[in-house]
């Protein structure tokens, strides 16, 4: 899906079919079509849920279309840029040395003398769309940032309350994910998913129950043998599955074999590169189970925000007492803790006490210091906006292993829908995932596993080679 677009035609050396329109000079590999419009041309790839793609780009209106794709629109001397609303893709633009268009990092003209950075950092939230997420190693070359506003269409939802049937969001959920389904296998004939021991990926995994699952045991991690054992039992009910170890203290090597992106964020995701590669064939697409955490609402901390809200009181202790009454009765719900803990561990840094008593200390200023100030109701709900905006995980593997990678959950139809439910149901069971529970129940899935499936371990040297691993490779003449 790689392409590569400038007005400096000498900057080809290699042996390519270097088209042109325009000013422009640029190269594509076969999966970047082309549209040629009046005055116009568009370079894109990907697919759309809804619509007929030769028609968006005729208007070019694919800030409002709903798929996983990106395009470039050429007129003889400008450009126009656009990504899905889920951020699929990962688009560089450069204009140190001339502009330069690519979604492949080492064809972008990088000197010596370009590199400002040897790190980048996430953003809080995992937003990545303030400038600083934005930026790369070098100077003068961003991540593009689609305009896409969340935070604002997460407002927009949460103050609806849409739904008082679940039977009914479930039924509209379920319909439209076969849909979505349907269209991915009639444009990909070689589907492989990654598979986990949690919802997310199980839900999804039913809807291509006999295309390759990929799973993965982690040595060593904080859950040890029940990650194991919960794996084992998500792979009993695929026909068609490949498990591997990922053993992290071969980190560093790890990510200096198989990472590609140097302006990646989330190594964590190495270990499905590598599995991907293990393949005696290579997808033509890999559906991950990302944003299913954010559209159901599913985590501890925004789960413990909606409490706050719920029982938001400008008395003080009065709202830190009714919250603790009502989380405390969560301890035992699927996404109450981040990892699947052993008994004796559940008092760790990792169990439910912990994370409650870090946030009450967080939120409420337990330490006396400044007990009588208050946060406002809208501080508790900016954080808890933030947290259920999509997350831009996909990205990270289309980057690495120029293949394309999706989730059911990356759906405008359907993303935002469970924070239109009463609210009563966002700060009661959702932290139980019902509606997804009640999809798995159509597919007679037997889903065991007690906790969210956020496998904790030790990925530091993932981030800290990641400089070394791909700046020799951006340096390069790689066309």
């Amino acid at each position: 899906m790689r392409f590569f677009i400038c007005k400096d035609k000498s900057k080809f050396t290699k042996q390519q079919t270097i088209e042109s329109y325009g000013e422009w000079s640029f190269i594509r590999d076969s999966k970047v079509k082309m549209y040629q419009g009046s005055g116009f041309i568009v370079l894109y790839c990907g697919y759309l849920i809804e619509g007929n793609i030769e028609e968006v780009c005729k208007n070019f209106s694919f800030k409002e279309a709903n798929g996983n794709f990106f395009a470039v629109k050429l007129t003889k001397e400008d450009y126009q840029l656009s990504i899905d609303y889920f951020q699929n893709h990962k688009l560089f633009i450069g204009d140190k040395h001339g502009i330069e268009i690519t979604n492949y990092m080492p064809y972008m003209t990088i000197k010596q003398e370009d590199i400002v950075r040897t790190s980048v950092i996430p953003d809080e939230y995992e937003r990545e769309l303030s400038e600083a997420e934005r930026t790369t190693y070098y100077d003068r070359i961003f991540i593009f940032d689609p305009g896409y506003d969340y935070v604002q269409d997460a407002k927009d939802a949460f103050a609806q309350e849409v739904w008082h049937d679940q039977t009914e969001l479930t039924e509209y959920i379920h319909i439209c994910m076969k849909q979505h389904t349907d269209i991915i296998r009639e444009k990909y004939p070689v589907i492989m998913c990654s598979l986990s021991e949690g919802l997310d990926s199980a839900v999804q995994g039913m809807f291509f129950r006999d295309d390759r699952q990929l799973l993965y045991v982690v040595e060593p991690c904080v859950s040890a043998d029940n990650h194991k054992k919960f794996i084992k039992l998500a792979q009993e009910q695929f026909p068609n599955t490949h498990c591997m170890t990922y053993e992290t203290q071969y980190n560093r090597q790890h990510c200096l074999d198989h990472l590609v992106d140097s302006s990646c964020r989330w190594q964590s995701v190495i270990p499905t590169l590598m599995q991907v590669k293990m393949q005696d064939t290579e997808p033509d697409i890999i559906m991950y189970g990302g944003n299913g955490n954010e559209m159901f609402c599913r985590d501890l901390i925004p789960h413990m925000l909606f409490l706050c809200l719920k029982y938001y009181n400008t008395d003080k202790i009065k709202m830190q007492e009714d919250f603790i009454a009502d989380i405390r009765t969560k301890d035992n719900l699927y996404g109450s803790t981040y990892s699947i803990l052993k008994e004796a561990e559940q008092k760790s840094h990792h169990g439910f006490p912990a994370l409650v008593n870090k946030f009450v200390s967080r939120w409420f200023d337990t330490s006396g210091t400044h007990y009588l100030t208050h946060k406002k109701y809208e501080e508790f709900e900016d954080a808890l906006i933030s947290l259920t905006t999509p997350k831009l995980y996909t990205r990270v593997i289309t980057g690495n292993l120029d293949i394309m990678a999706s989730s059911l959950y990356s759906d405008r139809r359907i993303f935002y829908e469970f924070l239109k439910s009463n609210n009563n149901v966002l700060s009661g069971m959702a932290l139980d995932a019902p509606v997804q529970r009640a999809i798995l129940d159509k597919y007679n899935y037997n889903f065991v596993t007690p906790r969210n499936d956020i496998v904790s371990a030790v990925y530091d040297e993932l981030y800290s080679t990641s400089y070394e691993a791909t700046i020799d490779h951006d340096l390069e003449q790689n066309i």
